[in-house]
């Protein structure tokens, strides 16, 4: 007769198979043996999860850490930095039931251990627990920090590959007639690859974002107009030609007050740039539990290509451009002007 261990693992590689049933049985037997119970409560999870329970996935996979709170050292290798997390206990975090978008009910869809995800930063809670919304078919996340970025203040490096990126949205922008000024103001300006390609081309480029650091180096590195604020409570009596929101949505609470601040910071003859992930998207479809966005702690909404529509109708905006993303697997990009022009 096989050993504990030996069982174990050949249930591992059912569950590798994606042979569920008969993996969660043998894990389900063992789950009596102290040594190895955290792990198949783990892979129950995961189990759950695969099966559409996200529920019990969710409570699963917080026995697993409370049984063995440093599980993660046994799961990934050393060489992974979240191998070096350890559980101290749920931290207070927001809970949201109701869609952010319509308010509606929801129900639970899919849940991960955000300890999976490479960049794992320790002031969130270990799990992710994504609700969905069957009205508007919206995602968002359950539990979430009051401050997602208040321990997020390491800028990345500028990547020069993006340059000519942004050089082809800003020409399509201009060549289609979606806006034809000069003046471009960018949400979230990251590492400032968006800007220093507009400045180039000739747009008067300013941009705000909440990390401060980034705003430090597009100021003292590259001589930009930035300026350290939350663009829903960021107040100007300027207009811009154009606005760019590349993945920044998908992490405000209140995309709604976003989208309507947009519309009221934007030219009339303007056009709204914007990229986020699309949980409907071919990349997410094919990637299924191995899309990397399902498990982003730092993002709050999981739009589709109708919620996000809706929305912007609810903002003022009509999308006029719709693009597979070529810089993120799973995101969209949209460009929207306002309704008043037609």
């Amino acid at each position: 007769m096989k050993d504990n261990i030996t069982r174990f693992k050949d249930a591992e590689k059912l569950f590798l198979e994606e042979n569920y049933g008969k993996a969660g049985a043998v894990f389900l037997q063992l789950q009596n043996d102290k040594s190895l119970a955290p792990f198949c409560f783990y892979y129950l999870a995961k189990i759950s999860n695969a099966l559409g329970d996200p529920e019990t996935a969710y409570t699963l996979f917080y026995k697993a850490f409370e049984i063995l709170p440093d599980i993660c050292s046994k799961i990934f290798p050393e060489t992974d930095a979240n191998s070096k997390y350890v559980y101290g206990g749920k931290k207070e975090e927001i809970e949201r039931i109701t869609c952010f978008l319509c308010g509606g009910e929801s129900k639970a869809r899919l849940c991960y251990p955000l300890t999976e995800a490479a960049g794992f930063n320790k002031v969130f809670n270990p799990v992710r627990l994504w609700m969905h919304c069957a009205e508007c078919n919206h995602m968002f996340a359950r539990h979430f920090p009051e401050k997602l970025f208040i321990y997020n203040n390491n800028p990345r490096k500028a990547n020069p590959q993006f340059f000519s990126y942004y050089s082809s949205i800003l020409s399509k922008i201009r060549t289609a007639g979606f806006a034809d000024g000069m003046s471009l103001f960018e949400v979230g300006i990251g590492a400032c690859e968006c800007m220093l390609a507009a400045r180039e081309i000739g747009y008067d480029v300013f941009g705000i974002d909440v990390i401060e650091r980034h705003v430090e180096d597009a100021k003292t590195k590259y001589n930009l107009n930035a300026q350290t604020a939350d663009f829903n409570e960021f107040e100007s009596d300027l207009k811009w030609d154009v606005i760019i929101m590349g993945d920044v949505i998908e992490h405000v609470s209140d995309p709604i007050a976003a989208l309507k601040k947009a519309e009221a910071l934007l030219n009339d003859n303007g056009a709204l740039w914007v990229s986020t992930p699309n949980f409907e998207s071919a990349f997410s479809i094919v990637a299924g539990h191995d899309d990397p966005m399902k498990k982003q702690q730092y993002h709050l909404n999981y739009f589709s290509r109708d919620s996000f529509y809706m929305v912007l109708e609810q903002c003022g905006f009509v999308p006029v451009d719709y693009q597979i993303s070529s810089h993120y697997n799973g995101s969209m990009e949209i460009i929207a002007v306002k309704k008043s022009r037609f």
